[in-house]
């Protein structure tokens, strides 16, 4: 893709046009287009109101389809969720824990994708810890403490504290093994890095669309593999969670697919939004935007090993993303980062360090003005 088409997507992006922001593992920028279809949801409430039902239901089933195409599901398995915290309780709360079973998680997850799972001790599961080492996780390290009570192993596809992206295969096989479920929040990853969730065998992903989707805020999708869906219950249920609800009937019979797990209004705008941004990954290709990221992060490692600066991690190509975590030998990282917000470049702080994160919309003159920025040349 030449640059004019790059600058023709830039300019859907208002809010880049003034500034430099590679902190898409925090929060993205969304397109105008995005936007324009969040409030299409309204209009269409405001002007159709009885028929709001069936008017935007082509685009929740517009949405489904394309989360599907993403990650290698079927739009029966998707379900759309608040956001990733969300999604992942839903697992959480649904398997018919006994006292004595366990889940394997990472010492060092995101909040999200670790509190859900601690409270489960109050029901006397056992939650087991595997450390990271240099920013990775291995497979070893979960098939060391992975036995015949694992229930769920919980794993981030990218660890955002240092971009590391878990071998997500390997986990499945483990998890085939022990008749586990695998669990993974793919919300550093879906929309930027390929997963393929019927290959890998990932039985839940879970993906919030206001980071790497670019997608609106507090909405966000959960794909179920067929052994996800038969051994995990709705706990949090409503009139919408059945089938025929417009019988208004008092049986608790769900419906068959992934539509279970959303009991009552849903967050119409939100989802309009995700699917018109689903839409522009399928136009642009998860391939062509994942090499465009990791060519950037490339690019910015690259330099900034030539201006003295430290990646504090460096991973092997498969194990790479959109992530990169720098230092500046004898510099306080609050002081670089307040440099880089000083001269309009927006990034983050994580693990002590300057996380960087570009998106397809980041050029490489922009990656040439950060590491300038960031090593005072």
């Amino acid at each position: 893709m030449n640059n004019e088409k790059i600058q023709q997507l830039r300019s859907d992006i208002p809010y880049i046009h003034d500034k430099i922001y590679v902190d898409n593992a925090s929060v993205t920028p969304i397109p105008i287009r995005v936007q324009l279809a969040s409030e299409q949801y309204n209009k269409i409430f405001s002007e159709n109101l009885r028929e709001y039902r069936a008017a935007s239901l082509p685009y929740f089933d517009k949405g489904r389809a394309l989360a599907a195409k993403l990650v290698g599901s079927t739009p029966q398995s998707i379900a759309y969720v608040q956001n990733t915290a969300h999604g992942l309780s839903l697992v959480a709360l649904g398997v018919d824990w006994r006292p004595g079973d366990n889940i394997v998680v990472c010492a060092d997850e995101f909040p999200s994708n670790y509190l859900c799972w601690v409270q489960l001790t109050d029901m006397g599961v056992e939650v087991r810890q595997v450390t990271s080492t240099g920013g990775r996780i291995e497979p070893s390290q979960v098939r060391a403490v992975t036995d015949s009570r694992t229930r769920v192993v919980a794993v981030s596809h990218v660890q955002f504290y240092s971009g590391f992206r878990v071998d997500v295969a390997a986990f499945g096989e483990i998890c085939t093994a022990a008749g586990a479920l695998l669990v993974v929040d793919g919300t550093q990853s879906t929309g930027a890095i390929k997963l393929d969730v019927g290959a890998s065998g990932v039985d839940v992903l879970v993906a919030s669309a206001h980071k790497w989707m670019m997608g609106p805020r507090g909405i966000g999708f959960a794909s179920f593999s067929d052994r996800a869906l038969n051994s995990i219950t709705p706990r949090i249920v409503g009139w919408l969670s059945v089938n025929d609800p417009f019988a208004f009937n008092r049986k608790l019979d769900f419906l068959p697919d992934a539509r279970r797990f959303e009991p009552g209004t849903a967050n119409g705008s939100g989802i309009l939004g995700l699917a018109e941004r689903l839409a522009q990954i399928d136009e642009l290709g998860i391939d062509w935007i994942e090499e465009r990221i990791l060519s950037l992060s490339d690019l910015l490692r690259e330099q900034a090993l030539s201006k003295g600066l430290q990646p504090v991690y460096q991973f092997d190509d498969k194990f790479r993303s959109g992530i990169n975590i720098l230092k500046k030998p004898g510099v306080p990282t609050s002081e670089l980062h307040s440099t880089l917000t000083a001269n309009g470049i927006y990034a983050s702080v994580r693990n002590e360090a300057v996380r960087v994160s570009p998106h397809y919309y980041n050029t490489s003159d922009e990656i040439e003005q950060i590491i300038a920025v960031m090593s005072g040349s």
